[in-house]
């Protein structure tokens, strides 16, 4: 049976998963950006204040947050086990059971518009900001992963 599981899993080289997560982070980059240039016109303010201030938002969501999240994956992915992981493996389980429960919530808001729509503008700028800068940092850790020789786990001789 174990065999059997083996044959089925998709596994891809570990490079592959940076790429793939950063294609995740690259999409769902797009579409709160799509969200950001509805939303933004919308806005009392002059456009170019709520770029400013989403650009600012910026700054701190991806300070505070995702350059934390970004660095934990990628160190998630350099270290697995498996010279083949599972394609899916680039995020653990609680990880994807939080992005469906973000994905729902911001959902929720839009269509129940609990937040006025020209402060959605502004919080989108600054979501789409950091994720597309996640994906950058996935790219870059992609481009610069070296595979670990086995030479590598003992330590050096004296």
């Amino acid at each position: 049976m174990a065999k059997i599981i083996l044959k089925l899993k998709p596994a891809v080289p570990r490079r592959w998963l940076f790429f793939i997560a950063a294609a995740v982070w690259g999409f769902a980059a797009y579409r709160v950006l799509l969200l950001a240039l509805k939303f933004a016109p919308q806005s009392p303010f002059p456009l170019w204040e709520v770029l400013i201030l989403g650009l600012a938002g910026f700054a701190v969501f991806f300070n505070f947050v995702f350059l934390k999240v970004s660095r934990k994956y990628i160190s998630r992915i350099a270290c697995l086990k498996q010279e083949n992981p599972c394609i899916f493996a680039f995020f653990g389980w609680k990880s994807y059971l939080l992005i469906a429960i973000m994905s729902s919530m911001g959902i929720l808001i839009a269509r129940f518009h609990v937040m006025p729509e020209f402060l959605q503008g502004i919080f989108y700028i600054a979501l789409s900001g950091s994720l597309l800068m996640s994906a950058l940092m996935f790219i870059n850790a992609g481009i610069l992963y070296k595979k670990p020789q086995p030479e590598d786990n003992f330590p050096p001789a004296s």
